[in-house]
Order: structure tokens, then sequence, then C-alpha cells
């Protein structure tokens, strides 16, 4: 949500990404957030022709600021090390911040991504940990191998995103800020 939104969309948007994120996209109606924003089916219309128009909305929007924390979490560190704790560091801020647009983000990008706006598109979480991968120098004192950088990246990425959703569901205690360490740790090696 955009502070530049009117404080009605706000709220919708607010009620939609609470409802989405527990009950899933498909299973979410426009009475639904209606309901629990506490506005009229008319009202959500003003703002947006459909469900999906609200849902692409909330994505491109969810992505845009996720994009822009971590890019300007990396900007100006100076090795490999530092921009890959920077970046995780970030991205469990986020998921302890705002478990639901995390959620929202993992479980719809199949669907959404491929109908976000050409600017969204442009921002890829992989580019930025691809970025993290190869930029700078590290401190590891072995040489290891060279990882083609688009598998480091996706394995970042995946790697995220999988202990994201077992914080999400129980299955690992949060905050996720705690597994700063031994994820940095993994994922340097």
């Amino acid at each position: 949500m955009l502070e530049s939104d009117p404080p009605a969309k706000r709220e919708i948007l607010r009620a939609a990404l609470k409802l989405f994120s527990e009950r899933g996209l498909a299973a979410t109606t426009i009475r639904d957030i209606a309901a629990e924003s506490g506005y009229s089916n008319p009202a959500l219309y003003k703002h947006f022709s459909s469900k999906e128009e609200l849902a692409l909305y909330l994505f491109e929007t969810c992505h845009h600021r996720l994009w822009t924390r971590c890019q300007a979490a990396i900007a100006d560190a100076k090795t490999c090390d530092d921009r890959l704790e920077r970046y995780v560091s970030q991205i469990l801020t986020l998921v302890d911040e705002d478990p639901a647009a995390m959620a929202f983000l993992s479980e719809n990008a199949r669907v959404l991504w491929p109908k976000a706006g050409p600017t969204v598109r442009r921002q890829t979480m992989i580019a930025l940990a691809r970025s993290v991968m190869t930029a700078g120098t590290t401190t590891t004192r072995k040489r290891r191998p060279a990882i083609h950088p688009d598998i480091a990246a996706a394995s970042v990425q995946g790697t995220l995103a999988e202990v994201a959703r077992m914080i999400q569901v129980g299955v690992l205690p949060g905050p996720a800020i705690r597994w700063q360490a031994p994820l940095v740790d993994l994922l340097r090696r």
C-alpha cells in the first residue's frame, strides 16, 4: 500500500492482503474483502475493477517494496560477504515486519508475476541475488570452484523463501531474524 493511496483504498488493500495471505487468492471474494475492510462492494469497485486488478496492484506494490528495500540495503556494501549479510537481514526483517505481504508474494508469484507491469518485471529478486553473489570480494579463505551466478542466485532466493515459509507455518520458530547467522553461513558455503 502506498502512502499516496487514499485511506479507503489502503484499508481495502490491507483487508485484501490479510485475506489473500490467510485463505489464498482463489478462495477470497470481493464480498469477503468488503466485509473485512468495512466498505461496500461498490466502494471496492471505485478503486479496482476486479479482484484480479486488486490482487495485481497489491502484488506489484508489495514486490516493489521488497525489491527497493533489498536493493537499498546492499547498495553501498563493499564485499560479497557484506552484501550477503545485508540481503539476508533485509529479507528476514521484512518477513518479521510484514509476514502477510511476504506470504502473499511467495504464494502468488507464479500467477501474478507474468501479469505484472514492465517496471516490476525488471526488478527481479533473482537479479538482486545474483548481484549479491557476484559483486565485490569474499572473505572466504579457500578458493572454491565457481558456481554459475544464476544457480547461486536461485539457491539464495529458494533458501530464503523456504525459510520464510517454514516460519510462516510454524515449522521454524520466529522471529525470522534469529536465523540470519546460520543462513548466511549456509549461503556462503
